[in-house]
């Protein structure tokens, strides 16, 4: 007689099942979440960085353009108020940050501005002029120009070319003021952006031939205000170079 094989009873699924199930899917979201922030924050600080190398370019090479064509006047004789925003008004160089550094400065502080590299404080003096040149920059994203602000020390140079001028700025405490060459602020301090820095007046009338950088502090957070503050010490006419691009920074 054959044997039939008889099919044993299935039994009821373990209450268990579901909530591994709903686990996995949970931890697999999880992941993909993850691994999304994580793209994001390296578009976020290297990327974005691939916009800023574009726009940089073409600020440039708009910028010696319009010098070697020769007919507008040099940023330095301009008043304020002519220079239209998100145009390049000068080109940036830090020796201490090294000999390959420069940047456009771009007029503005707007979101876009920034974007495009370090940008001016509109209605601040302009290169070379009595005032306060104010310049703010990112650190950490969009080429992050003020990356290493926190290396910079007193008496360290920094440069600005112009059409016709190398403007030559050392890092210091303004003298007759009690404005120290470094300061971290609150990001509504915008005193340190005035004509004379740090003063309760903002109209009052400055003498000094100044320029001031601020960026977010600490890196990776907007929570205050990195701030450097120098004074012209030299301006140079081209196509002379300024000692301070043809010497070794300080150890």
């Amino acid at each position: 007689m054959t044997d039939l094989a008889v099919e044993p009873p299935r039994s009821a699924g373990h209450g268990g099942d579901g909530w591994r199930t709903a686990a996995r899917g949970i931890g697999q979201l999880l992941i993909t979440a993850g691994v999304l922030i994580l793209l994001f924050v390296a578009y976020e600080l290297w990327g974005t960085g691939f916009y800023t190398q574009a726009q940089q370019h073409q600020l440039e090479t708009t910028i010696q353009q319009q010098w070697k064509a020769g007919g507008a006047p040099d940023v330095s004789t301009l008043s304020v108020d002519k220079v239209p925003l998100g145009t390049g008004i000068a080109v940036l160089f830090i020796p201490r940050l090294g000999r390959h550094y420069h940047f456009v400065v771009v007029e503005g502080t707007g979101y876009s501005d920034l974007q495009r590299g370090p940008g001016h404080y509109p209605g601040t003096a302009l290169p070379g002029q009595v005032g306060n040149f104010a310049v703010a920059g990112h650190r950490t994203t969009y080429l992050h120009p003020f990356k290493d602000i926190a290396s910079l020390r007193r008496g360290d140079y920094i440069v600005l070319e112009t059409k016709e001028h190398w403007f030559t700025y050392r890092i210091e405490d303004i003298p007759g003021t009690n404005v120290p060459w470094k300061e971290i602020v609150a990001p509504t301090a915008v005193q340190v952006a005035y004509p004379v820095p740090d003063q309760p007046d903002p109209a009052k009338a400055p003498a000094l031939k100044l320029l001031t950088f601020t960026s977010c502090h600490p890196e990776y957070s907007a929570r205050q205000r990195y701030v450097i503050h120098a004074m012209l010490v030299n301006d140079t006419l081209k196509p002379a170079l300024p000692t301070a691009l043809t010497s070794k920074p300080r150890s």
